[in-house]
């Protein structure tokens, strides 16, 4: 019951931290805060993707068969393993991202000496430099 309250309470508290991470990028004009909000998304959308895998039973067993269980009872006990895959493979893409991002980010500052999306408009249409 209490592990059922806690779940429900972390879930909500992602999807707010997902919602908080879109209307971050959508609002923000520094890339860094861009990019930083970037980070909390994908970060909440990582960890909802954990908790749907998770069995709310004790004991949980690793998606790893062992020959002492029935076939039954490794089913309804054993962990997904298709989200923490899932979740391995977005954290790799979510650093690569990141990285990419920073380096575009430094690069403009370097270049022009902001990183605010609106003054980028601007400098890319030609209007400023």
């Amino acid at each position: 019951m209490i592990a059922s309250f806690l779940i429900f309470y972390i879930t909500v508290t992602l999807f707010a931290m997902t919602l908080l991470g879109i209307y971050g990028v959508a609002t923000r004009s520094n890339l860094i805060k861009k990019i930083i909000m970037l980070n909390v998304m994908g970060d909440a959308i990582n960890m909802l993707f954990v908790i749907v895998g998770y069995r709310l039973v004790y004991p949980v067993f690793p998606p790893i068969y062992e020959r002492h269980l029935t076939v039954g009872e490794f089913l309804s006990r054993a962990v997904d393993p298709v989200p923490q895959a899932l979740v391995l493979t977005a954290v790799v893409i979510g650093m690569a991202m990141n990285i990419l991002l920073t380096t575009y980010a430094i690069q403009f500052y370097r270049l022009h000496g902001t990183v605010d999306a609106r003054d980028m408009a601007g400098i890319m249409r030609g209007e400023r430099e």
